[in-house]
């Protein structure tokens, strides 16, 4: 990433998903939800920061250019990363050093996706001042709907999840 705005974004955007995904309740969310509905955390966390922090209203067409963005990245390097720390057994003292390092192998490939979604251009609907964004909302309904259709991907738990993520990350819920 040679463009000093696109390095700047990216390393606001890095520290924001950081800070966020430190706050209580939110890594339990965010993995049920990645889970769930096979939901993307850091296109999640994306959306949060340009709602929360550059106003824009993100909508379900922001989310779908933010997934095709890193759709093909997750596919066949993150999921692969994940799935095999993963089924690395955390008790095993002899493979811990093996899990530490694909961990972070697996960070560095989730660093390069952020870096990748915090060079796309903001989108054109910004207001002065944050607006009252729905964006875990509208994340959760693109990818819900991608993964389950309309039907019963709106469990109990998903639902909590959901205001769990609006309440750490200061987004006025969008569910009543």
């Amino acid at each position: 990433m040679t463009n000093p705005a696109h390095a700047s974004r990216a390393n606001e955007q890095w520290s924001y998903a950081l800070q966020c995904y430190a706050r209580p309740g939110v890594p339990q969310a965010c993995l049920l939800l990645q889970d769930r509905l096979s939901l993307d955390v850091l296109v999640l966390l994306h959306a949060a920061c340009l709602a929360h922090r550059h106003g824009v209203n993100v909508t379900g067409q922001e989310v779908a250019h933010a997934d095709a963005e890193v759709r093909d990245w997750r596919e066949q390097v993150v999921r692969p990363l994940r799935a095999a720390r993963r089924a690395i057994d955390k008790e095993d003292a002899s493979l811990s050093g093996l899990r530490a390092q694909i961990q972070q192998a697996e960070l560095q490939a989730e660093r390069h996706a952020m870096d990748r979604l915090a060079a796309m251009p903001l989108p054109s609907d910004r207001h002065q001042e944050p607006p009252p964004s729905a964006a875990i909302a509208v994340v959760a309904d693109f990818y819900g709907a991608r993964h389950a259709g309309d039907a019963g991907w709106k469990t109990p738990e998903v639902e909590q999840a959901i205001a769990t993520l609006e309440h750490a990350l200061g987004m006025p819920p969008a569910r009543a």
